[in-house]
């Protein structure tokens, strides 16, 4: 099994981060980069696609999913509980919440990890860390809090057989980007 786990493309609240502006849809610049990223990944087989209900992640799906001819299998829910501007007084007690459901979610999907499929997931940084902590056994702390994820960024974990455990050789690959896309 492989997982590719994907950033949403540049959405509004990248770009004008207003508390009550993060749910938002995807810029010009957004649609252009889930357009690359779609085409990028046609030759990967992908046979299931779950995306963040956030506008921006969804969107995103929704784009690479017309490319690619596979549907939307569902939605996670892992940041849509609270607005923002409440978010902060119930971080603790929300972000134990929203792991746990995340990791609920990580373990279903990767149950036929020695299938040979691919998924992909369309998230958030924040997720996409936290995914890669699930899967390589890496502690959530600071350190792996702090990679950041490119919008579009490509990350790809798989199944080992031989030393059963997951391997990741793809993380923050924007290689299918027309070079005035990246960021500096």
């Amino acid at each position: 099994m492989r997982i590719i786990f994907v950033r949403h493309g540049e959405a509004e609240f990248n770009v004008n981060p207003i508390k009550e502006n993060d749910n938002k849809g995807l810029t010009k610049r957004g649609k252009e980069q889930a357009k690359h990223l779609g085409n990028k990944l046609k030759e990967q087989n992908i046979s299931e696609i779950y995306t963040s209900s956030l506008l921006r992640a969804k969107q995103t799906g929704e784009i690479i999913s017309k490319i690619i001819k596979v549907p939307i299998k569902d939605n996670l829910r892992e940041l849509d509980e609270y607005p923002g501007r409440i978010l902060k007084s119930k971080l603790y007690t929300l972000a134990n919440r929203r792991l746990k459901r995340l990791k609920r979610f990580l373990r279903e999907v990767s149950r036929e990890r020695e299938e040979d499929k691919t998924i992909l997931i369309v998230a958030h940084g924040i997720t996409n860390r936290v995914i890669m902590s699930h899967f390589l056994e890496i502690p959530l702390k600071k350190q792996l809090l702090s990679f950041w994820q490119q919008n579009t960024c490509v990350n790809r974990i798989y199944w080992n057989n031989e030393v059963k455990k997951w391997r990741m050789d793809r993380m923050n690959d924007i290689s299918h980007l027309p070079k005035n896309f990246v960021l500096e």
